[in-house]
């Protein structure tokens, strides 16, 4: 009756280990964001492409995304545009990304990021 609890207890703590595992994969594998345009730019200013970038490289309740993103210049809402982004991270490690916008509808694009690179 024991052996029975016990592997019971492993199973359980396996199955939650292995849910979030794959959430926290799905987390960081949604790297699209839409923003709406300014209409006398027609672009996103990179301060808002930076917030987004920002909220998509932290995990929810853990505090390990970077402290500041910086963007090159603002996404222009042209499908294929890009500007060059960089994620400072707390122990002084900079990771640079490409942002590219992938649709534009009306006022709003949605752009990706790719994933950090050194």
């Amino acid at each position: 009756m024991r052996y029975l609890r016990i592997v019971g207890l492993v199973l359980t703590a396996v199955t939650v280990l292995a849910g979030s595992l794959v959430a926290g994969n799905l987390w960081l594998r949604d790297r699209d964001a839409t923003s709406e345009v300014d209409g006398r730019t027609d672009a996103v200013p990179r301060r808002e492409v930076a917030r987004s970038i920002s909220h998509h490289l932290s995990l929810p309740l853990i505090p390990r995304g970077p402290r500041s993103v910086e963007c090159a210049r603002d996404l222009r809402a042209v499908k294929g545009s890009w500007t060059h982004c960089t994620a400072h991270y707390l122990r002084g490690t900079d990771r640079e990304m490409t942002v590219r916008v992938v649709k534009v509808r009306g006022d709003e694009i949605t752009y990706v990021h790719d994933a950090p690179h050194r």
